[in-house]
């Protein structure tokens, strides 16, 4: 793969239902759609002033053997975790087994903000290790800052 085309590539990774299609959805302007994403969608988006392609990988178990794949060439991976201590502890594990193929940047999104019982972005972070960032993918009004996020973190 071209060098500068994978610093294009955003990888979207995750337990599944943690809203890693509403993140993009939400990116994208896009209604978000609640059905689990049958192995991949790739998506355009532009940041930065440049394309990018928004790879959100299927979370279910069954999909994960393909993730190493999905990931080679990333400019950026994008691990969702739910903020909620139960999943934070999966998300710790998604780290773990697929570290060594993160060769790109990597940021945790502690989605779903909106839920009273969430975790706070810090005390995942102070978890997992990596930069997080909270949000909550329902908020239309948080197109921006997620927009933003992204363009703050990739290189395109």
């Amino acid at each position: 793969m071209n060098v500068e085309l994978s610093k294009n590539k955003i990888v979207f990774i995750g337990n599944s239902g943690v809203g890693k299609t509403s993140l993009v959805s939400l990116l994208l302007g896009k209604d978000s759609n609640s059905s689990p994403t049958i192995g991949l969608e790739i998506e355009g988006s532009v940041l930065n002033g440049k394309k990018c392609a928004i790879w959100d990988c299927g979370g279910q178990e069954h999909f994960k053997f393909m993730w190493e794949d999905f990931l080679k060439g990333a400019g950026l991976t994008v691990l969702v975790c739910d903020s909620t201590e139960a999943n934070l502890q999966k998300t710790k594990e998604i780290y773990n087994r697929f570290s060594r193929n993160l060769g790109s940047k990597v940021i945790a999104i502690a989605n779903k903000q909106d839920l009273n019982d969430a975790l706070s972005a810090e005390q995942i972070q102070a978890k997992l290790g990596i930069k997080t960032y909270e949000m909550s993918a329902i908020k239309k009004e948080l197109r921006e800052k997620m927009k933003e996020i992204l363009e703050s973190e990739i290189a395109c």
